[in-house]
């Protein structure tokens, strides 16, 4: 079964991007320090420190309650959009950034939302608010990341600023060819400060920056002391251990150039287009701009899309979020082929009220795969025979 080799090849991704064994290989033999991890894949990050150190302290920001090594405190924050848990880890974040010596940050995707403290005279409220404006309008990760980073006293640098002195900075990332500063926003990384181009992102994505949100993002804060900073992992090493695993099932097998981004319709389009007989696989991550109370994100709108554009054809068409969440879903995201449609009927609706998940469950297509802590973006596969 096609659906079947498809799921082995896509765990293999996952393995190869295991956070708590990467973080593990890459710190041992490094001196302990206090620990500060946030992310979706944090508490794997955490667990890493303490195989490596045999035992670990510091806190963990994660997307979902769970077990973290003695001596670690868990704070479990908002996503997508930051609330009160998220204020509050970012608050408790910077406490233990100038309380501590020594510090490894280890940071990974969704960490934006999940720890936030905002700049002397911006409400929390309006953060809450620009995000949902920002995440349901469209906004590229990079444009969202930037518009967040301007406006926050963790990120940017922020972490790095509160504790006055070098970190190392271990990433898991999310965000491809833009960098690691991108990822969770930077919280150890300096940005260039642009206010303007921020300023710009956030109005044309309906937000209404009152008067002193905009003097608060030209208040430029000091940059932040010298970091060193790692990538463990990220979009291009688990499209890599798919087609590893592809090719070794005797299938020709291609990795595609570049970052699978843009408006979903238009990603879908161009992804099919490329690629030859066999297997291709890439990573990434696209917008999808949103309305309606729909189940669904953009892996399962995504394949919908494609299902509709391989009807009756030799085809299989995968989306899957390596964090095993794809929008407003309890899914990974959905695989399908030519004959998706014939068992689910006229996707028009099902697209139009933004309830693909709603679709393609009942049509078997969904994947649903739970939390797999670790983050890396979106896999997409083509399969042609």
């Amino acid at each position: 079964m096609r659906r079947d080799a498809v799921l082995t090849w896509f765990g293999r991704a996952l393995e190869s991007v295991d956070p708590r064994r990467l973080t593990a290989e890459r710190l041992g033999g490094h001196i302990p320090a206090t620990v500060i991890a946030i992310g979706k894949a944090a508490a794997a990050m955490t667990w890493g420190a303490a195989d490596a150190w045999g035992g670990v302290s510091g806190v963990c920001v994660a997307d979902s309650p769970g077990e973290v090594p003695d001596g670690v405190e868990l704070i479990v924050g908002d996503h997508p959009v930051p609330g009160e848990a998220s204020f509050a880890a970012g608050r408790r974040v910077l406490e233990v950034a100038r309380e501590a010596g020594r510090v490894v940050a280890l940071i990974s995707g969704g960490g934006s939302a999940l720890c936030e403290h905002p700049l002397p005279g911006i409400d929390p409220e309006f953060v809450a608010t620009a995000t949902t404006s920002l995440l349901l309008g469209g906004a590229s990760i990079g444009e969202t990341n930037l518009a967040r980073a301007h406006l926050s006293a963790v990120k940017a640098g922020g972490l790095v600023r509160a504790a006055g002195h070098d970190v190392l900075t271990l990433v898991v990332s999310d965000v491809g060819p833009l960098g690691p500063e991108v990822v969770a926003s930077g919280p150890t990384l300096a940005v260039r400060r642009d206010p303007d181009t921020a300023l710009a992102i956030m109005r044309r994505h309906g937000v209404e920056v009152p008067p002193s949100v905009e003097e608060a993002l030209r208040s430029v804060p000091p940059e932040p002391v010298s970091t060193s900073v790692e990538v463990l992992a990220d979009g291009r090493s688990a499209a890599t251990a798919f087609a590893e695993a592809a090719r070794e099932d005797g299938n020709p097998v291609s990795v595609l150039d570049g970052w699978i981004e843009g408006p979903v319709p238009d990603a879908v389009d161009r992804f099919l287009r490329r690629g030859g007989p066999g297997v291709s696989v890439g990573a990434g991550e696209t917008t999808l701009e949103v309305s309606g109370e729909g189940r669904g994100g953009r892996n399962t709108h995504a394949a919908l899309v494609a299902a509709e554009l391989i009807v009756r054809r030799q085809v299989m068409f995968a989306a899957l979020a390596t964090d095993g969440m794809d929008g407003r879903s309890d899914a990974a995201g959905a695989i399908v082929d030519g004959t998706t449609l014939a068992r689910g009927g006229d996707p028009a609706g099902a697209l139009a009220g933004f309830d693909s998940a709603a679709y393609l469950e009942r049509t078997g297509d969904l994947v649903v795969t739970g939390r797999t802590g670790t983050n890396v973006a979106d896999l997409w596969v083509l399969w042609r025979w």
